[in-house]
């Protein structure tokens, strides 16, 4: 009787590609987005557009070709002007993040400044003070 040929290999259980941890993506996301909003705050100061952009399929109707498009993304800036002071509010998804005991929104005097919150904003998320409101998020279409 002889041996399988298989028998010769260490066969193990496969690992994960990338495995990171839930919290991570959370930071992540949220740093990223936060970039995004710095960037609008950025070209306000400016007095410049601000533009982004997508990339989508599009079927040519003529070859049946799909082609990759770049396209432009609307992204609703979650900054604004109220009298003399500008708010923002720091979201995850569609929900406004608690900053305080029932705050929810940062006041600067100028647009300027909103750069300024931005980078402190992502200076607390890597620091890991936003770790435990965002991991008190649900995923959409859980119960609570």
């Amino acid at each position: 009787m002889t041996k399988s040929l298989l028998s010769k290999l260490n066969i193990t259980e496969a690992p994960l590609k990338h495995p990171t941890d839930p919290l991570i993506q959370r930071q992540n996301k949220l740093i990223a987005k936060l970039e995004v909003q710095r960037e609008m705050a950025q070209c306000l100061v400016e007095n410049s557009e601000f533009k982004a952009f997508k990339f989508k399929y599009v079927v040519d109707p003529e070859t049946g070709i799909k082609n990759k498009v770049r396209v432009p993304k609307q992204i609703k800036p979650w900054f604004y002007k109220m009298d003399s002071q500008y708010f923002t509010t720091i979201k995850y998804g569609s929900k406004s993040l608690e900053l305080a005991k029932g705050l929810y929104a940062i006041s600067v005097e100028d647009s300027a400044a909103l750069t300024s919150v931005y980078d402190t904003v992502i200076a607390a998320v890597k620091a890991g003070e936003f770790d435990s409101k965002l991991m008190a998020i649900k995923r959409v279409g859980t119960k609570s």
